[in-house]
Order: structure tokens, then sequence, then C-alpha cells
């Protein structure tokens, strides 16, 4: 799909191919790739030593389907990646030929009772992706979102001794962890290439003041919560534009019209042939 592929917007696969491996893992990652996708989003937390782990909670019970509380803070890199995550009811259903919103069913697609899954995976640390991404062979961006606060200074020294700098767009949805990264950032400086971003979702005045005083290479708006005029306006400002989902072909349309930079999207294989099929 790759070589197909030549149209906006870049294409990255949201917690990496949900259909073929559960959220956050590599599986899922090298599924991407596989894709040709422009991107992956991932999510990061951290554990109780102190080492970036990929994953979307600090309460793992929704991927080990067992009971958990905030246990990540409370363990320790190599024991949290213990935990088996099983694919059996964590994989998102293949996207529907008609409209249709990616909330239908929560994070959990449930499978019919005669389905036989046996396969379990594994959560990694950040310097183990990091260590994968370095084997891709084309120019695949990675939007790491953080999920918590304090995670800078770890990411920094993770940075400092990876090839893969000018691939890794840094941000958040969280206010109190995204002015922690513009802090961080505008104290200590910036790897070079490095780019950081923020999921403001909604235009209001909160959000634009945060903009405005930030150092931002992309900023993430909701799908149906923005214009072409509001692309226009970030671009002037020398901001991407990236849409949050809006997995549906009339929302897709859109989003090509306006011309964003970046599609966050839990379907990228059914985005790409429905591409295909109109362009």
């Amino acid at each position: 799909m790759k070589k197909e592929y030549c149209g906006m917007p870049m294409r990255f696969a949201h917690t990496g191919v949900t259909q073929f491996a559960p959220e956050n893992t590599l599986e899922a990652f090298k599924k991407a790739a596989e894709l040709g996708c422009e991107g992956i989003e991932l999510d990061i937390q951290i554990s109780g030593d102190g080492e970036i782990i990929i994953t979307h909670n600090g309460d793992m019970g929704y991927m080990t389907f067992e009971e958990h509380r905030d246990i990540l803070k409370k363990m320790t890199a190599e024991q949290i990646k213990q935990f088996d995550i099983p694919y059996r009811n964590s994989l998102k259903l293949k996207y529907p030929p008609y409209p249709w919103t990616e909330h239908a069913g929560g994070r959990r697609m449930i499978v019919p009772p005669d389905y036989h899954e046996d396969r379990v995976t594994h959560l990694i640390t950040f310097p183990e992706f990091d260590a994968w991404l370095s084997t891709v062979d084309y120019d695949l961006n990675v939007e790491v979102e953080f999920k918590c606060k304090g995670m800078c200074p770890r990411m920094d020294e993770i940075l400092a001794n990876s090839a893969n700098v000018s691939r890794y767009i840094l941000f958040s949805g969280d206010w109190e962890v995204l002015e922690e990264m513009q802090a961080h950032y505008r104290k200590n400086g910036k790897p070079q290439g490095l780019r950081l971003g923020a999921n403001i979702r909604f235009i209001t005045e909160q959000t634009m003041d945060f903009v405005k005083r930030s150092d931002l290479w992309e900023v993430g708006l909701n799908n149906e919560a923005f214009t072409k005029a509001d692309v226009e306006m970030f671009e002037s400002m020398g901001i991407k534009v990236f849409s949050n989902l809006g997995d549906y072909p009339e929302w897709w349309e859109q989003i090509c019209e306006m011309g964003v930079t970046g599609f966050k999207t839990n379907y990228p294989d059914a985005y790409t042939e429905w591409w295909l099929s109109t362009h």
C-alpha cells in the first residue's frame, strides 16, 4: 500500500493496527509498517523504576482482563513485561463499508463464543520500540502521547542515544503534561529534529492561548470540530493539523479536501482501500 498511496493526509495508525494485534504492542506497530503507514501513534506511561512503558493506562486490567489498580508505578519494567496480553477480545473489528463510529463497542470488541484465539503478547519499553524503529527502512513518523507527568528526563536520556529523534513527535492531551513538556524543553532545549505537538481537541480561547505561547509542530483536533479555514489559520502559524480519528467515509473525504497533514485512524487499511477506490 505504501507505493500506491500518494495523497494527503499522512496515515497514522492509532496505537498500531488493532485488527491484527492488541493496541500499543510491537506486533501492531509492525503491521502498520508492513502496510506502509506514514505514521504510528502510541501511548506511554512510566514504571516504578523509572522506565518508559508503551501502554495507555496505568491500570492494565483492560488489556489483561484481570483486576489491577494503577500497578505500573508500583512495578519494575521487567515485571510489567511479564504480564500476558491476550489477543482474544482485544482486536477491533474490521471497519464495515458504511458510516460508523469507532466508539461502538468501546476499546474491546467481543468475539463470538466459538472463536478460538490463544495467542498472547507483552508490553514493551520505549527503548525497545526505538530499537525496532531503527530497523524500519522508510521514514515512519511516530506520535508519542505522554499519559502522565514526569517522563521528560527519561525521554531525554533515551533520545540522546537514538538515531530516530527526527521521527518523533512528542505530545499529550493532558494540560498539566503539556505545560510540563513545554516548560522542560523551554528550559533545557530540544534535541535537534525533535517535534512537539498538542492534542487540543477543540479550538477555544484557552486552547489558542496555549498554542500561541508554545513551541508546536502540530495540533490534534477532533473530527468535525474544525474547518478548512481553521487548517489554513494554523498553517499560517507554522503549525500542522492532525485529525483525531473520525473513521467514516464522509469525514475521510472532508480531511482530504481540507488538506490536514495527518489523520489518526483505527482503520488504516480500510481508509487506504477507500482512498484508492475514490481517487
